[in-house]
């Protein structure tokens, strides 16, 4: 994400909470207005790549991949734009909301809640965008990812979720961290933490094992790619900063600030396609999915700071496994 896109979330979460904060009708009709506006680039967008050929993309400087237009597939592409533009103008309209109301704990008057139906949905077409390609061709073209950049992308995924409930516009900072979760965490929890980090462990062993025998060619290529983009995890302080960063960043989002809004079902299905590099429908999502879950009933029955713990310490694990596992074999 360029830093174009970076200032429009930030700004839409900013005039959202400040609109919600008016309580005025006319502004929340004009700002469902506006998203429906934001979605029909993405539509034309879409509707372009599926009826142009590669051709005509290289004649105006867009060559499928290339640094440019990394993308190949410019049909599948002009699908997922298509999408997430139809999801953006659907949930722009009230009543589809209240259609919502009684399945979701969605307030159909809020903008915020509209914003963050609309940007999850994007949110999760994005994550998707790499997938068309095609796991080998995601592989050939993939490159490490620096541990500065993930920590980077997790911040931003904390003060995002910081900015959505309102930080110093609708709440003060104690009744943010009340709104998502970010309570004390007595010791004896910290036994509970210990016994979900190895549930957890569990689920995403037997996730690779299932995978290894339905689909081996497909689980080995994931494995390559996993490799590739952490071969800059070269130290455990390294995993350690990742851990730590992923479970802030990730659990303060999904499930601080989203959860309450859209349930612990509907926030894992968000969590797992968030993770595009394990495929799509495989066993690997599927233990993302579930882990999901576990850490929102977490969140429902503890509190979102012992959630961070157990991601953190989930995540720190796997990585040393894994660290430990290049360096001694």
């Amino acid at each position: 994400m360029g830093l174009l896109e970076i200032f429009l979330v930030v700004a839409l979460i900013l005039a959202a909470n400040l609109v919600e904060q008016s309580q005025d009708d006319t502004f929340i009709k004009l700002f469902d207005r506006l998203l429906l506006l934001l979605s029909i680039p993405l539509f034309v967008a879409g509707v372009i790549l599926v009826f142009t050929t590669p051709e005509q993309l290289t004649a105006v400087g867009f060559a499928p991949g290339t640094p440019q237009f990394p993308f190949t597939n410019t049909v599948a592409v002009g699908i997922i734009l298509q999408a997430m533009a139809v999801w953006g103008i659907v949930f722009s309209f009230r009543s589809t909301r209240h259609s919502l109301e009684k399945r979701l704990p969605v307030n159909p008057y809020s903008p915020v809640h509209t914003l963050a139906l609309v940007l999850s949905g994007w949110l999760v077409g994005f994550a998707l965008l790499p997938l068309t390609q095609g796991l080998d061709s995601l592989l050939e073209t993939a490159e490490p990812v620096s541990i500065s950049v993930i920590v980077l992308q997790e911040l931003a995924f904390f003060v995002v979720a910081l900015l959505g409930v309102g930080l110093f516009i609708r709440r003060t900072p104690a009744q943010v961290n009340e709104r998502l979760g970010l309570g004390a965490v007595p010791a004896r929890w910290l036994i509970t933490a210990v016994g979900w980090i190895l549930l957890l462990i569990v689920v995403q062993a037997a996730a690779g094992v299932l995978w290894s025998m339905i689909n081996p060619e497909q689980a080995t290529v994931v494995e390559d790619l996993a490799n590739l983009l952490y071969e800059n995890m070269d130290s455990p302080w390294a995993w350690l900063a990742l851990a730590l960063a992923a479970g802030l960043g990730e659990e303060t989002l999904f499930r601080g600030a989203l959860q309450p809004v859209f349930g612990k079902w509907v926030t894992a299905v968000f969590f797992a396609s968030m993770h595009i590099q394990y495929g799509l429908l495989t066993p690997a999502t599927l233990a993302l999915f579930i882990i999901g879950l576990s850490l929102g009933f977490i969140r429902e029955r503890y509190n979102t700071t012992l959630a961070i713990i157990v991601h953190a310490g989930y995540n720190l694990i796997l990585g040393l496994a894994t660290y430990y596992a290049g360096t001694f074999f």
